[in-house]
């Protein structure tokens, strides 16, 4: 089964995308003013890429074998088979390499924004992951009773 989807964080909240770029402008005035015009773009390109994730949609597609994400400027595509474990956010659900909640999460996992319409996602993803994953370990401690 695949699933395809597409998050715009900005468009779902204009009023943030609203107060970050009125920010976002007058940094770059104030930097501009004080510290020249180099420094204005520098800093605006610099905004810009720290926050284009919020600006622009960012299309999601699982099928049976990876996770692929497609935003602007990168194209990332991870196999199922890395990851162990599904927690779901408020915002999202961070897919794991570990089985057990840990601090390097965030680090080594990959996080899904999801629609609000979430659940058959989540589902779909418990089950390609957390299923196969609780298989796999089965069957590894069914292969270490025997030897």
């Amino acid at each position: 089964m695949q699933m395809k989807w597409k998050v715009h964080p900005a468009k779902n909240n204009m009023t943030k995308a609203i107060v970050v770029a009125v920010f976002v402008m007058v940094f770059v005035i104030y930097v501009g003013i004080f510290f020249g015009i180099f420094w204005s773009i520098f800093g605006l390109i610099v905004l810009f890429l720290s926050s284009y994730s919020f600006y622009f949609p960012t299309h999601y597609e699982v099928n049976d074998e990876s996770v692929i994400i497609k935003s602007i400027f990168t194209r990332q595509i991870r196999s199922l088979q890395e990851f162990r474990k599904v927690l779901v956010g408020k915002n999202g659900a961070l897919l794991s390499p570990f089985r057990h909640k840990t601090f390097l999460n965030r680090f080594r996992g990959v996080f899904l924004f999801l629609p609000k319409e979430r659940q058959a996602i989540i589902d779909l993803l418990r089950e390609k992951i957390e299923e196969r994953s609780e298989e796999a370990s089965d069957n590894s401690e069914i292969q270490n009773s025997k030897s």
